[in-house]
């Protein structure tokens, strides 16, 4: 390469901007002393010789020609002219070559790409600095925000997003050093870096995604608001959508509480303290202990028009600014794909809207007891860990639960007095719209509440619940200390959430205290007081194998446990198997067997054995 070439070459880069290392990884020679800054020579990559003056071939007879000749002069001959009325087909105008100028004066920073003594690994690890502001590391995929969630980027969509923030240049120097300046990222080569250790480790990790700022509790055991952008120590990041006050007085906070859930019918004090705590949940999750099991929130009705999804609403719209939209799905399989579509792309909240039948399934009860979620990520043979942030809601009309969902979740249960739906007259309908206006004075009132629990030295709540104790300890804590009353008392279970618990509670309070049952009795008994009516029937004929089968494992399961003020007990088996109930005042201690059990023949003959009675019909 001649010497002024090679001087014009360094003159170029160092302009730029580049760093020795990366002169020196480009091949570039030291600068000629004395040599002029005019004398600069740029050829670009791929760029065409110098044309020549074009000479005139000599045209030979068209007799002299091969026959393949002649047809190649006939199609290269003259076309008649476009006549002048038409009109010839509009050209789209060739976007301009980008000049030496136009990259010595671009302010982006420059990154030299893949070539001659250059690796990919230089290339990723050279870019990543430069993006951490635009895409991020969550669950080991780069991803970028948008809309409210993480979306992955895809090597097509990062070729071009990377040139908003850089500038691409190559080098080659196999004979002569070549500069191409303008350059596009290789698609492969796009694959190659999305993957790599040295642009993944320069990346921020994201936790926690939110749209407001949400208080958090720090390593010193300080509470705060986090910062926008993005907290390294907590990996949260944060793109606030709106501004809330954070001294509003505890006088305040509650009446704009009080107007939020004023219109609702809450059937007792206990579901309206839910409706606060299903809020607060939301708002105060980055000050719960890492890995906290989070209670399901059922929004339970009498009626259609009870306002269940709109009282959902109020919790999740001031902190997400949207309502997610969900059903349940109609089977096991898809809603574990739901659960983790929903953890992949950073959701915090998953409605289950409107469900009509039963919650539950071997998914929904794993996920809800599980800090770490594991599954295959959709589309690919690939698994996926991730941290189980997300709060699951519910809302249903005539619904029932699980066992397990039963005891992991909280209900918020919902009276409509209007004979029709449509008669209720409401104040101010809280549309999505409405909420998302009311946005920064509710999260104002969240913040007091939680500023003053704070203050008052973190009082815990009167009852804990065992399924998610630490959930309890902050959450009821904060709603308890602001004057509501406990989340976590008994429901007054006037809707059949729990199907089996509520007919065992009905079959308990009919049955006379110390008095044996026996099989038939117990049916006929719940035929009278409408038990268990879809297991034993109206009559006998209802009541096949497969009903006796069920029914007798239903109550196997109750055995020597408390059902409403009473304990349920089973002696015996086979034909000689029979039911009680004492009520607890009769029970010294609690956990003792009962005296009048503890002498009874069917009892000295036939001691219940775990398991002796779970495989055998009523």
């Amino acid at each position: 390469m001649p010497a002024t070439a090679s001087t014009s070459l360094d003159a170029i880069l160092r302009r730029s901007g580049l760093t020795d290392e990366m002169l020196r990884s480009a091949g570039v020679r030291p600068p000629s002393p004395g040599a002029p800054a005019s004398a600069i020579a740029h050829e670009p990559a791929g760029a065409p010789a110098a044309a020549k003056t074009a000479q005139p071939a000599p045209r030979q007879p068209r007799a002299s020609l091969e026959p393949s000749q002649r047809r190649e002069t006939s199609s290269t001959a003259a076309k008649p002219p476009v006549p002048a009325n038409r009109k010839s087909p509009a050209k789209r105008e060739a976007r301009p070559a980008v000049t030496l100028s136009d990259f010595l004066e671009d302010k982006r920073p420059k990154v030299r790409l893949r070539g001659d003594n250059r690796l990919l690994s230089d290339v990723a690890s050279e870019l990543g600095p430069h993006l951490t502001q635009v895409v991020y590391v969550y669950a080991g995929e780069v991803v970028e925000y948008g809309d409210g969630s993480l979306h992955p980027t895809s090597a097509q969509r990062f070729r071009t997003l990377a040139e908003k923030h850089v500038t691409f240049y190559r080098v080659r120097t196999a004979s002569e050093s070549t500069v191409q300046v303008g350059a596009t990222l290789d698609e492969s080569d796009a694959r190659g870096i999305l993957v790599s250790p040295q642009f993944l480790e320069r990346l921020n990790p994201i936790r926690h995604l939110s749209t407001v700022q949400l208080p958090v509790l720090r390593a010193g055991d300080q509470i705060e608001i986090l910062p926008k952008g993005y907290d390294e120590a907590t990996a949260t990041l944060t793109v606030p959508e709106v501004v809330y006050d954070d001294s509003m007085s505890m006088d305040e906070a509650l009446g704009v509480l009080t107007d939020l859930f004023g219109e609702y019918g809450f059937v007792d004090a206990r579901s309206l303290a839910v409706a606060v705590a299903a809020l607060i949940g939301l708002f105060a999750q980055q000050i719960l202990p890492p890995k906290t099991l989070r209670p399901i929130i059922i929004y339970l009705k009498n009626s259609e028009g009870a306002g269940a999804t709109t009282c959902a609403a109020c919790a999740i719209v001031p902190v997400l600014g949207y309502l997610p939209t969900g059903t349940m799905p109609a089977d096991n399989e898809e809603m574990r794909k739901l659960l983790t579509a929903t953890l992949c792309e950073g959701r915090t909240v998953l409605l289950l809207d409107n469900v009509k039948h039963i919650i539950g399934g071997d998914a929904l009860e794993s996920f809800t007891t599980t800090a770490t979620w594991r599954d295959r990520r959709l589309g690919v043979n690939e698994t996926v860990e991730l941290e189980n942030t997300v709060s699951v809601f519910a809302t249903g009309n005539g619904a029932s639960c699980t066992p397990d969902i039963r005891r992991r979740s909280l209900t918020c249960e919902l009276h409509l007095s209007e004979e029709r739906a449509e008669d209720r007259i409401y104040r101010r309908p809280l549309s999505v719209n409405v909420l998302c206006a009311l946005r920064g004075r509710i999260l104002a009132a969240c913040w007091t509440l939680v500023r003053e629990w704070d203050a008052a030295g973190r009082p815990a709540p009167s009852r804990s619940h065992s399924a998610f104790p630490e959930w309890a300890q902050v959450v009821g804590g904060i709603v308890q200390a602001a004057g509501y009353a406990c989340p976590f008392d008994t429901p007054a279970s006037s809707f059949a959430l729990d199907e089996d618990g509520a007919n065992m509670r009905l079959l308990a309070a009919g049955m006379t205290p110390e008095v044996a049952y026996t099989a038939g009795e117990i049916v006929s008994l719940c035929r009278r007081i409408n038990a268990f009516d879809g297991l034993v029937g109206a009559t006998d004929s209802d009541f096949g194998r497969s009903q006796r089968t069920s029914f007798g494992r239903l109550l196997s399961r109750y055995d020597h446990r408390q059902v409403g003020d009473s304990k349920f007990f089973i002696t015996g088996a086979g034909h000689a198997r029979r039911f009680r109930v004492l009520r607890l005042e009769n029970i010294e201690p609690l956990t003792a067997r009962s005296p009048l059990l503890e002498t009874d023949a069917e009892a000295n003959e036939s001691t219940p054995r775990k398991g002796s009675y779970t495989e055998g019909a009523i």
